[in-house]
């Protein structure tokens, strides 16, 4: 049993990839937001294009292994996803099957980011495909429909979350009844838990440790919620209520404490402490306001950017007081971190580095890289950074 939590720690702490500067997850290596890369440097003038590419409708963002990146995106029915070369943006290999377009009170399209594990690439589609492709040809290994094998119920915006893998296990927020959450074998997709009976929220799943247990965090419709990993037994569940059921942004565990963030009217932050038992609020942040976008906890701070005012935050880890605020990144910006800044890229299409410090926001690059609506977050792996609009505009920027 020792030797199997070290195991999933490790897998926590480095991730389903072995280079640490790739980004095989919604989230990062870490599921956190930030990236290990070292030694980069903003640019000075305008941001250099390395290359543009239209990809199809959809707010999917980018996981990244070595010279490929991945994405999605929705054209004429179809949902597509892509391998392409991070140098020049060719198609290395392109899947696609039915996917009838929604634009469901956005652009619409495709919104999940596939996940890297090993040599697989594993996509859902935001009416419940959830596929198993080979990563090196876009070959189908297996694949799931959510609704009709597990009982999933699509939630107002249907599904957003992308599939967690870690462990050998694809862990799904479903919806059904039952099977609210699902593990999955990662190899031959055969179900090895499901457990729950809450509504689907929009979040991906993340891996934690509860003392000496190996378990998986899902933020659904109404509610935080907690299971073993292995078993699939609840944990525990903390109410969280935000306007609609829109619980989009993804939890950030730090330590023994989980940070959550939700939007809207009612929208807050919260620490919980995950010590021993059920969590128990540690502070709460009215003015953080996320609704699609996610926070990043770098050195004993919270960034994020708050619908309200459209402000870029800094907020102490400790006690949840705010330190600063910039209105930088428009309503629903959205950001990284890696090597000590911030990468912010606007609802509007700039792209923004600043330092990530308490001391006050500042600034060391800006340009604008796209024009029209941007949901998706950036993404910097291997000495570029990768941008993309809704209705699917992929820039591709050298640093």
């Amino acid at each position: 049993m020792k030797n199997a939590l070290t195991f999933f720690a490790l897998l926590i702490m480095i991730g389903p990839a072995t280079m640490a500067d790739d980004w095989p997850f919604f989230r990062g290596p870490k599921y956190n937001g930030i990236s290990a890369e070292k030694g980069w440097s903003p640019w000075s003038g305008k941001p250099a294009v390395a290359w543009i590419k239209d990809l199809g409708i959809g707010a999917s963002s980018f996981t990244v292994v070595g010279d490929k990146v991945f994405t999605t995106g929705n054209k004429d029915g179809k949902d597509y996803v892509y391998c392409l070369d991070a140098k020049t943006g060719k198609e290395k290999w392109t899947h696609s099957f039915t996917s009838e377009f929604e634009a469901r009170m956005f652009e619409g399209g495709t919104a999940a980011t596939p996940t890297l594990y090993k040599d697989k690439v594993y996509n859902l589609s935001y009416d419940g495909k959830l596929q198993c492709l080979a990563m090196n040809t876009g070959k189908v290994v297996w694949e799931k429909n959510l609704l009709q094998d597990f009982g999933g119920k699509l939630s107002r915006w249907k599904y957003s979350g992308s599939p967690l893998v870690v462990g050998g296990q694809v862990i799904v927020d479903v919806g059904g009844s039952g099977n609210s959450t699902v593990a999955l074998d990662a190899n031959t997709g055969a179900k090895i838990w499901g457990s729950g009976n809450q509504s689907a929220g929009y979040a991906s799943p993340i891996p934690f440790l509860q003392g000496k247990t190996a378990a998986v965090m899902v933020f659904k419709g109404t509610r935080m919620v907690a299971h073993d990993f292995k078993s699939g037994k609840q944990l525990w569940e903390i109410p969280w209520k935000t306007s609609y059921d829109v619980n989009a942004s993804s939890p950030v565990i730090i330590g023994n404490q989980f940070l959550i963030s939700s939007g809207y009217k009612d929208g807050r932050a919260a620490v919980f402490n995950i010590t021993s038992g059920a969590p128990k609020k540690v502070w709460q942040n009215d003015d953080i306001k996320t609704k699609m976008s996610s926070c990043v906890v770098y050195k004993g701070h919270v960034y994020g950017v708050s619908e309200k005012k459209g402000m870029l935050m800094c907020i102490d880890q400790a006690n949840g007081k705010t330190l600063w605020s910039e209105r930088k990144g428009g309503q629903f910006g959205t950001l990284m971190i890696a090597d000590g800044k911030l990468i912010v890229l606007t609802d509007t299409g700039e792209l923004v580095i600043a330092e990530a410090q308490s001391s006050g926001y500042k600034e060391l690059a800006a340009g604008k890289v796209l024009d029209g609506r941007c949901w998706v977050a950036p993404v910097l792996a291997n000495g570029r950074i990768y941008a993309k609009t809704n209705k699917g505009q992929m820039v591709c920027i050298r640093l």
